[in-house]
Protein backbone atom coordinates (compact mmCIF):
# COMPACT_ATOMS: atom_id res chain seq x y z
CA UNK A 1 0.00 0.00 0.00
CA UNK A 2 1.21 3.08 -0.37
CA UNK A 3 1.47 5.69 2.32
CA UNK A 4 1.57 9.32 3.02
CA UNK A 5 2.40 10.34 6.69
CA UNK A 6 1.84 14.23 7.34
CA UNK A 7 3.69 15.56 10.09
CA UNK A 8 4.21 18.63 11.97
CA UNK A 9 7.68 18.08 12.63
CA UNK A 10 10.35 15.15 11.94
CA UNK A 11 13.90 13.74 13.08
CA UNK A 12 16.82 14.68 13.20
CA UNK A 13 13.98 17.04 15.71
CA UNK A 14 13.94 15.58 19.02
CA UNK A 15 10.11 14.84 20.66
CA UNK A 16 8.20 12.29 21.44
CA UNK A 17 5.94 12.37 18.29
CA UNK A 18 8.41 12.38 15.96
CA UNK A 19 10.07 9.91 16.88
CA UNK A 20 6.42 7.74 16.70
CA UNK A 21 5.91 9.29 13.32
CA UNK A 22 9.40 7.65 11.95
CA UNK A 23 8.80 4.65 14.05
CA UNK A 24 6.07 3.95 12.00
CA UNK A 25 7.05 5.30 9.03
CA UNK A 26 9.70 3.02 8.77
CA UNK A 27 8.37 -0.58 9.98
CA UNK A 28 4.95 0.12 7.45
CA UNK A 29 8.18 -0.01 4.99
CA UNK A 30 9.66 -2.49 6.37
CA UNK A 31 6.26 -4.51 5.81
CA UNK A 32 6.71 -3.59 2.48
CA UNK A 33 4.29 -0.28 1.95
CA UNK A 34 6.06 2.14 0.37
CA UNK A 35 5.91 5.20 2.33
CA UNK A 36 6.83 8.90 1.88
CA UNK A 37 6.67 11.76 4.53
CA UNK A 38 5.87 15.18 4.18
CA UNK A 39 7.21 17.77 7.09
CA UNK A 40 7.93 21.32 7.44
CA UNK A 41 11.73 21.95 6.63
CA UNK A 42 14.18 23.07 9.28
CA UNK A 43 17.29 24.72 8.98
CA UNK A 44 20.02 22.86 7.85
CA UNK A 45 18.28 19.48 6.56
CA UNK A 46 17.57 18.37 3.30
CA UNK A 47 14.64 19.09 1.16
CA UNK A 48 14.56 15.56 -0.06
CA UNK A 49 16.45 12.57 1.46
CA UNK A 50 15.32 8.82 1.88
CA UNK A 51 15.52 7.42 5.21
CA UNK A 52 15.52 3.18 5.84
CA UNK A 53 13.11 2.93 3.03
CA UNK A 54 11.30 5.64 3.62
CA UNK A 55 10.77 9.32 1.33
CA UNK A 56 11.15 12.33 3.05
CA UNK A 57 9.98 15.75 1.72
CA UNK A 58 10.90 19.03 3.79
CA UNK A 59 8.70 21.62 3.01
CA UNK A 60 9.11 25.65 3.46
CA UNK A 61 5.22 27.46 3.80
CA UNK A 62 4.89 31.01 4.19
CA UNK A 63 3.97 30.63 7.79
CA UNK A 64 7.70 29.62 8.25
CA UNK A 65 9.80 32.60 6.05
CA UNK A 66 8.60 35.42 9.47
CA UNK A 67 11.58 34.75 12.03
CA UNK A 68 9.29 36.71 14.82
CA UNK A 69 6.34 33.61 15.07
CA UNK A 70 8.86 30.93 16.34
CA UNK A 71 10.88 31.35 19.69
CA UNK A 72 12.61 28.41 18.55
CA UNK A 73 14.14 28.10 14.90
CA UNK A 74 15.03 24.73 14.47
CA UNK A 75 10.90 23.74 15.49
CA UNK A 76 8.98 25.71 13.33
CA UNK A 77 5.99 24.38 13.71
CA UNK A 78 2.85 24.41 11.33
CA UNK A 79 -0.25 26.75 11.75
CA UNK A 80 -3.45 26.46 12.66
CA UNK A 81 -4.69 26.97 9.53
CA UNK A 82 -4.11 26.37 5.87
CA UNK A 83 -0.54 27.61 5.02
CA UNK A 84 -1.06 27.84 0.36
CA UNK A 85 2.43 27.24 -0.09
CA UNK A 86 2.63 23.92 1.81
CA UNK A 87 -0.66 23.10 0.18
CA UNK A 88 0.75 23.58 -3.47
CA UNK A 89 3.86 21.70 -2.58
CA UNK A 90 1.37 18.54 -1.36
CA UNK A 91 -0.09 18.42 -4.22
CA UNK A 92 3.16 17.97 -5.88
CA UNK A 93 3.66 15.58 -3.92
CA UNK A 94 0.26 13.69 -4.52
CA UNK A 95 1.00 14.21 -8.38
CA UNK A 96 4.47 12.13 -7.87
CA UNK A 97 4.30 9.36 -5.28
CA UNK A 98 -0.02 8.75 -6.02
CA UNK A 99 -0.81 7.67 -2.28
CA UNK A 100 -3.70 5.62 -1.87
CA UNK A 101 -3.91 6.54 2.32
CA UNK A 102 -3.20 9.59 3.98
CA UNK A 103 -2.35 9.44 7.96
CA UNK A 104 -1.97 13.10 9.57
CA UNK A 105 0.15 14.00 12.70
CA UNK A 106 -0.80 17.72 13.66
CA UNK A 107 -1.54 20.55 12.19
CA UNK A 108 -0.06 19.81 8.68
CA UNK A 109 -3.48 18.35 8.34
CA UNK A 110 -5.16 21.77 7.81
CA UNK A 111 -2.96 22.44 4.61
CA UNK A 112 -4.13 19.06 2.96
CA UNK A 113 -7.98 19.44 3.29
CA UNK A 114 -8.81 21.16 0.32
CA UNK A 115 -6.98 18.38 -1.84
CA UNK A 116 -8.43 15.36 0.26
CA UNK A 117 -11.64 17.10 -1.13
CA UNK A 118 -10.15 17.28 -4.62
CA UNK A 119 -8.55 13.93 -4.61
CA UNK A 120 -10.66 11.86 -2.18
CA UNK A 121 -7.98 9.80 -0.99
CA UNK A 122 -9.09 8.27 2.65
CA UNK A 123 -7.58 10.72 5.85
CA UNK A 124 -6.46 9.07 8.91
CA UNK A 125 -5.37 11.53 11.48
CA UNK A 126 -3.88 10.78 14.62
CA UNK A 127 -4.25 13.12 17.77
CA UNK A 128 -0.94 13.36 19.46
CA UNK A 129 -1.86 16.32 21.32
CA UNK A 130 -5.51 18.87 21.54
CA UNK A 131 -3.99 21.39 19.43
CA UNK A 132 -7.35 21.00 17.14
CA UNK A 133 -9.56 21.81 20.41
CA UNK A 134 -6.79 23.90 22.23
CA UNK A 135 -4.95 26.62 20.51
CA UNK A 136 -2.03 26.05 22.91
CA UNK A 137 -2.73 22.59 22.21
CA UNK A 138 -1.79 21.25 25.69
CA UNK A 139 -5.65 21.25 26.98
CA UNK A 140 -4.21 24.09 30.26
CA UNK A 141 -6.18 26.50 31.49
CA UNK A 142 -3.80 28.05 34.49
CA UNK A 143 -2.64 24.87 36.63
CA UNK A 144 -5.93 22.95 35.67
CA UNK A 145 -7.46 21.49 32.90
CA UNK A 146 -9.44 23.14 30.78
CA UNK A 147 -13.20 22.02 31.00
CA UNK A 148 -14.15 24.34 28.26
CA UNK A 149 -12.09 24.71 25.05
CA UNK A 150 -12.44 26.95 22.80
CA UNK A 151 -14.14 29.68 24.11
CA UNK A 152 -13.05 33.17 23.84
CA UNK A 153 -11.53 32.63 27.49
CA UNK A 154 -8.90 30.83 25.10
CA UNK A 155 -7.73 34.40 24.10
CA UNK A 156 -6.50 35.01 27.87
CA UNK A 157 -5.20 31.93 28.18
CA UNK A 158 -3.04 31.74 25.28
CA UNK A 159 -1.97 35.60 25.40
CA UNK A 160 -0.08 34.75 28.97
CA UNK A 161 1.43 31.93 26.80
CA UNK A 162 3.11 33.67 23.77
CA UNK A 163 1.11 37.16 23.39
CA UNK A 164 -1.95 38.77 22.43
CA UNK A 165 -1.43 38.84 18.57
CA UNK A 166 -0.33 34.60 18.62
CA UNK A 167 -3.61 34.27 20.85
CA UNK A 168 -5.91 35.70 18.43
CA UNK A 169 -4.38 34.11 15.38
CA UNK A 170 -4.17 30.74 16.89
CA UNK A 171 -7.65 30.63 18.73
CA UNK A 172 -9.47 31.77 15.19
CA UNK A 173 -7.91 29.77 13.85
CA UNK A 174 -8.06 26.35 15.71
CA UNK A 175 -12.13 27.72 15.86
CA UNK A 176 -12.76 28.32 12.19
CA UNK A 177 -11.03 24.95 10.92
CA UNK A 178 -12.94 23.08 13.67
CA UNK A 179 -15.72 21.90 11.08
CA UNK A 180 -13.08 21.53 8.03
CA UNK A 181 -12.31 18.24 10.32
CA UNK A 182 -15.31 16.05 9.13
CA UNK A 183 -13.56 15.60 5.93
CA UNK A 184 -11.22 12.99 8.44
CA UNK A 185 -12.25 9.51 7.34
CA UNK A 186 -11.10 8.74 10.77
CA UNK A 187 -9.20 9.81 13.92
CA UNK A 188 -6.76 7.75 15.59
CA UNK A 189 -6.69 8.58 20.06
CA UNK A 190 -3.55 6.96 21.98
CA UNK A 191 -5.58 6.58 25.16
CA UNK A 192 -9.41 6.51 26.39
CA UNK A 193 -9.13 10.51 27.72
CA UNK A 194 -8.17 11.61 24.37
CA UNK A 195 -10.77 9.64 22.60
CA UNK A 196 -13.40 10.91 25.00
CA UNK A 197 -12.13 14.61 25.43
CA UNK A 198 -11.92 15.45 21.28
CA UNK A 199 -15.28 13.25 20.64
CA UNK A 200 -17.13 15.97 23.42
CA UNK A 201 -14.86 19.19 22.31
CA UNK A 202 -15.09 18.50 18.54
CA UNK A 203 -18.86 16.93 18.21
CA UNK A 204 -17.38 13.85 16.51
CA UNK A 205 -19.77 10.31 17.00
CA UNK A 206 -18.27 7.44 19.01
CA UNK A 207 -17.38 5.89 16.05
CA UNK A 208 -15.02 8.25 14.42
CA UNK A 209 -12.56 8.30 16.98
CA UNK A 210 -10.49 5.02 17.06
CA UNK A 211 -8.66 3.87 20.56
CA UNK A 212 -5.04 2.58 19.50
CA UNK A 213 -1.91 3.09 21.63
CA UNK A 214 1.23 3.73 20.54
CA UNK A 215 3.97 1.23 20.37
CA UNK A 216 7.64 1.34 21.27
CA UNK A 217 10.22 -0.35 19.29
CA UNK A 218 12.91 -1.82 21.49
CA UNK A 219 15.93 -1.27 19.61
CA UNK A 220 14.69 1.13 17.27
CA UNK A 221 15.79 5.42 16.92
CA UNK A 222 19.13 4.57 18.36
CA UNK A 223 20.16 7.91 16.80
CA UNK A 224 23.80 9.50 17.52
CA UNK A 225 26.24 7.76 20.04
CA UNK A 226 27.12 9.57 22.60
CA UNK A 227 29.54 9.19 25.60
CA UNK A 228 28.13 10.54 29.08
CA UNK A 229 29.00 9.80 32.42
CA UNK A 230 25.69 8.69 34.36
CA UNK A 231 25.21 8.32 37.85
CA UNK A 232 25.96 4.69 39.53
CA UNK A 233 22.32 5.02 41.17
CA UNK A 234 19.14 7.20 40.43
CA UNK A 235 15.84 7.70 39.58
CA UNK A 236 15.11 9.11 36.48
CA UNK A 237 12.48 11.70 34.16
CA UNK A 238 12.96 12.03 30.67
CA UNK A 239 10.54 14.41 28.91
CA UNK A 240 10.71 18.57 27.91
CA UNK A 241 12.12 20.81 30.55
CA UNK A 242 9.86 22.42 31.20
CA UNK A 243 7.04 23.16 34.24
CA UNK A 244 3.73 21.71 32.53
CA UNK A 245 5.69 18.05 33.05
CA UNK A 246 6.00 18.51 36.80
CA UNK A 247 9.56 19.32 37.18
CA UNK A 248 9.53 22.03 39.91
CA UNK A 249 7.03 19.38 41.71
CA UNK A 250 9.75 16.77 41.11
CA UNK A 251 12.69 18.41 42.18
CA UNK A 252 10.59 20.03 45.69
CA UNK A 253 9.70 16.63 46.30
CA UNK A 254 13.12 14.98 45.68
CA UNK A 255 14.83 17.27 48.15
CA UNK A 256 12.09 16.15 51.08
CA UNK A 257 14.02 12.81 50.52
CA UNK A 258 16.90 11.40 52.78
CA UNK A 259 18.63 9.83 49.92
CA UNK A 260 22.05 9.16 48.47
CA UNK A 261 20.48 8.08 44.98
CA UNK A 262 20.43 11.16 42.66
CA UNK A 263 17.88 12.35 40.49
CA UNK A 264 18.68 12.32 36.30
CA UNK A 265 16.77 14.67 34.66
CA UNK A 266 16.98 14.53 30.71
CA UNK A 267 14.74 16.40 28.40
CA UNK A 268 14.59 18.72 25.25
CA UNK A 269 15.18 22.85 26.28
CA UNK A 270 12.45 24.89 26.66
CA UNK A 271 12.73 28.48 24.75
CA UNK A 272 11.38 30.42 27.97
CA UNK A 273 12.71 27.77 31.09
CA UNK A 274 16.06 26.51 32.03
CA UNK A 275 17.02 24.24 34.85
CA UNK A 276 20.83 23.72 35.91
CA UNK A 277 22.43 20.53 37.89
CA UNK A 278 23.01 21.22 41.37
CA UNK A 279 24.16 18.69 44.06
CA UNK A 280 22.64 15.29 43.69
CA UNK A 281 20.45 16.57 40.62
CA UNK A 282 21.87 16.32 37.23
CA UNK A 283 20.30 17.41 33.91
CA UNK A 284 21.34 16.38 30.60
CA UNK A 285 19.66 18.68 27.42
CA UNK A 286 18.73 17.42 24.40
CA UNK A 287 20.38 13.60 24.68
CA UNK A 288 19.95 11.42 21.57
CA UNK A 289 17.72 8.47 22.39
CA UNK A 290 20.42 5.78 22.84
CA UNK A 291 21.21 7.55 25.76
CA UNK A 292 17.81 8.25 27.37
CA UNK A 293 17.17 4.22 26.69
CA UNK A 294 20.49 3.32 28.40
CA UNK A 295 19.41 5.63 31.22
CA UNK A 296 16.16 3.90 31.55
CA UNK A 297 17.40 0.51 31.72
CA UNK A 298 20.11 1.64 34.54
CA UNK A 299 17.80 3.83 36.64
CA UNK A 300 15.75 2.91 40.09
CA UNK A 301 12.20 3.67 38.29
CA UNK A 302 11.32 6.35 36.34
CA UNK A 303 8.97 8.94 36.80
CA UNK A 304 6.63 11.69 34.95
CA UNK A 305 4.31 13.75 37.33
CA UNK A 306 3.04 16.00 34.64
CA UNK A 307 0.70 18.59 35.48
CA UNK A 308 -0.86 18.56 32.00
CA UNK A 309 -3.16 15.56 30.74
CA UNK A 310 -0.81 13.90 28.43
CA UNK A 311 -2.69 12.09 25.56
CA UNK A 312 -0.32 8.84 26.06
CA UNK A 313 2.86 8.89 27.50
CA UNK A 314 5.30 7.18 25.23
CA UNK A 315 8.19 7.71 28.34
CA UNK A 316 5.96 5.24 30.19
CA UNK A 317 5.89 2.18 27.76
CA UNK A 318 9.51 2.63 27.15
CA UNK A 319 10.24 2.12 30.97
CA UNK A 320 8.29 -0.38 30.92
CA UNK A 321 10.05 -2.27 27.89
CA UNK A 322 13.19 -1.76 30.20
CA UNK A 323 11.16 -3.65 33.18
CA UNK A 324 11.56 -0.32 35.42
CA UNK A 325 7.93 0.92 37.84
CA UNK A 326 6.70 4.39 36.64
CA UNK A 327 5.74 6.67 39.09
CA UNK A 328 3.23 9.12 37.26
CA UNK A 329 0.84 11.65 37.40
CA UNK A 330 -3.17 10.19 37.85
CA UNK A 331 -4.14 12.24 35.00
CA UNK A 332 -5.07 11.99 31.36
CA UNK A 333 -3.81 9.27 29.27
CA UNK A 334 -1.05 8.46 32.08
CA UNK A 335 -4.04 6.19 33.47
CA UNK A 336 -4.53 4.16 30.57
CA UNK A 337 -0.68 2.79 30.90
CA UNK A 338 0.07 2.89 34.75
CA UNK A 339 -1.70 0.19 36.72
CA UNK A 340 -1.82 1.41 39.97
CA UNK A 341 -0.29 -0.33 42.67
CA UNK A 342 0.86 -3.48 39.80
CA UNK A 343 3.41 -1.56 37.45
CA UNK A 344 3.66 1.27 39.34
CA UNK A 345 1.95 4.44 41.30
CA UNK A 346 -0.21 6.82 40.50
CA UNK A 347 -0.56 10.45 42.36
CA UNK A 348 -2.22 13.24 41.68
CA UNK A 349 -0.97 15.99 39.96
CA UNK A 350 0.80 18.94 41.68
CA UNK A 351 0.76 16.63 44.80
CA UNK A 352 4.16 17.31 45.93
CA UNK A 353 4.20 15.62 49.14
CA UNK A 354 2.50 12.53 47.12
CA UNK A 355 5.31 12.14 44.63
CA UNK A 356 7.90 12.50 48.01
CA UNK A 357 6.07 9.89 49.47
CA UNK A 358 6.05 7.42 46.43
CA UNK A 359 9.53 8.22 45.71
CA UNK A 360 10.54 7.14 49.48
CA UNK A 361 8.25 3.80 49.32
CA UNK A 362 10.15 2.92 46.11
CA UNK A 363 13.51 3.41 47.60
CA UNK A 364 12.83 1.82 50.54
CA UNK A 365 11.42 -1.30 48.74
CA UNK A 366 13.43 -2.39 45.96
CA UNK A 367 11.66 -5.29 45.49
CA UNK A 368 8.69 -3.63 44.96
CA UNK A 369 9.93 -1.52 42.52
CA UNK A 370 11.56 -4.69 40.98
CA UNK A 371 8.07 -6.86 40.99
CA UNK A 372 6.30 -3.64 39.38
CA UNK A 373 9.00 -3.59 36.66
CA UNK A 374 8.25 -7.18 35.80
CA UNK A 375 4.76 -7.07 35.61
CA UNK A 376 4.95 -3.78 33.45
CA UNK A 377 6.82 -5.68 31.20
CA UNK A 378 4.62 -8.19 30.86
CA UNK A 379 1.64 -5.39 30.18
CA UNK A 380 4.29 -3.89 27.28
CA UNK A 381 4.41 -6.94 25.09
CA UNK A 382 1.06 -7.19 25.44
CA UNK A 383 -0.47 -4.23 24.38
CA UNK A 384 2.70 -2.23 23.25
CA UNK A 385 5.26 -3.71 20.93
CA UNK A 386 5.29 -2.81 17.13
CA UNK A 387 4.07 -6.08 16.27
CA UNK A 388 0.59 -6.14 18.87
CA UNK A 389 0.16 -2.20 17.32
CA UNK A 390 0.74 -1.90 13.85
CA UNK A 391 -1.32 -4.70 12.50
CA UNK A 392 -4.38 -2.85 13.63
CA UNK A 393 -2.85 0.25 11.99
CA UNK A 394 -2.70 -1.98 8.44
CA UNK A 395 -5.96 -2.82 9.28
CA UNK A 396 -7.78 0.81 9.57
CA UNK A 397 -5.69 2.09 6.49
CA UNK A 398 -7.11 -1.48 4.24
CA UNK A 399 -10.74 -0.98 5.82
CA UNK A 400 -10.27 2.75 4.26
CA UNK A 401 -9.31 1.63 0.96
Amino acid sequence: MKVLMLSDLYPPIIGGGERYVESLSEELARRGHEVTVCTVSSPGLPRYEEVDGVKIYRMEGFFQKIPFLFSDPTRKWHPPTRDWLITRQLSSVLEAEKPEIVHAHGRILYSFLTLKQKKRIPLVATLHSYAFLCPRTDLMRGNSICDKPLTRDCIACGSGFYGLTKSLFSYWGTRINRGKLTLVDKFIAPSSFTKETCSRALGLGHDDILVIPNFYSVGGNGGRKEKVDLPDDFILFVGALAPHKGIDVLIEAYHKLDTQTKLLLIGGTHPDHRYRSERNITVIENAPHSLVMEAMSRCRFAVLPSLCPETFGMVVIEAMSQSKAVLASRIGGLEDIVVDGETGILVNAHDTEGVAQAMDSLLRSPEVASRMGRKGMEIYLKNYTVDVVVPRIEALYQSLV
